[in-house]
């Protein structure tokens, strides 16, 4: 990734007055002062200017340009934070994006757990500022991927010690090393019982999720909402039937949200690294967003 422009946007610290509250800043990229804003959402370990985005700012309209956040969760900080955090961190920007900026039309477009905080942003309880549309590129379950590139009982093992932490008060511990073995920053209790236990706080993907489960997590959303799975997405499992919980996911959306560009990205792995396939995908979300 080559150099490139930006403005940074200062997001000072939430006026609710909320103890937790830190500054944020927001990166927008050309074109800017457009009057629709597409907010990318990173992944687990990253953070803005970690993704190529020259493919998507090539594609999509003129009137949208491209937001990245720096979320509490950014880079190392997703060990000590959680979906709830990053639901009010995007809150924040969203707020900005409409009340400071006026801009007509904000969509968020999450990347693998950025999927989940997507979903997280729709549903959560707080009902934080509606936004115009959804996308969701890679979304994969981390529990499935934990037990592919671990196993099921050292699996189980660490989320008993995530467990007995937290039922003593201490959801804020260091998992030990031996226990969170794919990441080299600390996680949490609190996080890892999130992120790799059933039915925890992310657990949005997972092909043994029951139809009423995923009915909770899809059904609520009313605003267009693109689904866009990696095909050769590393991160899924081999006994996974991809296309039958693709179409789960769709049916558990109420009818008419879910937009006919949905489908595999061609020949993508789960950062869509190749350049044939994250222009395939730049176009399908520009497609997208002519259309909301």
């Amino acid at each position: 990734m080559g150099p490139f422009k930006t403005i940074v946007h200062p997001l000072p610290s939430d006026p609710s007055g909320n103890a937790h509250s830190t500054d944020l800043a927001a990166y927008e990229y050309e074109p800017f002062s457009s009057p629709n804003a597409l907010v990318f959402i990173h992944g687990l370990t990253a953070g803005p200017h970690t993704t190529d985005l020259t493919h998507m700012q090539a594609a999509i309209p003129f009137e949208y340009s491209i937001w990245e956040l720096r979320m509490r969760s950014s880079y190392s900080g997703w060990g000590y934070s959680s979906l709830h955090n990053d639901v009010q961190d995007l809150a924040r920007l969203v707020r900005y994006l409409r009340d400071d900026l006026k801009k007509e039309k904000v969509v968020l477009m999450g990347a693998s757990t950025g999927c989940q905080d997507a979903l997280e942003y729709n549903n959560h309880p707080e009902q934080p500022p509606r936004v115009d549309g959804y996308v969701l590129t890679s979304p994969v379950s981390d529990r499935e991927a934990a037990i592919a590139l671990w196993s099921p009982e050292a699996l189980t093992a660490s989320l008993l010690v995530a467990k007995a932490l937290i039922d003593q008060g201490k959801d804020y511990a260091t998992m030990p090393k031996e226990h969170v073995p794919f990441f080299a920053t600390p996680v949490t209790a609190a996080r890892w019982w999130s992120f790799a236990a059933a039915a925890g706080a992310e657990d949005y993907f997972a092909s043994d999720l029951s139809d009423d489960i995923l009915a909770v997590k899809f059904g609520k959303l009313d605003q267009p909402l693109l689904i866009l799975p990696a095909e050769k997405d590393e991160m899924v499992p081999s006994s996974v039937d991809r296309q039958l919980l693709f179409n789960r996911w769709i049916a558990a959306t109420p009818k008419g949200v879910v937009s006919k560009l949905s489908g595999f990205i061609p020949d993508a792995d789960h950062v869509v690294s190749s350049p044939e396939a994250r222009r395939w995908l730049a176009e399908r979300v520009a497609k997208f967003l002519v259309g909301i």
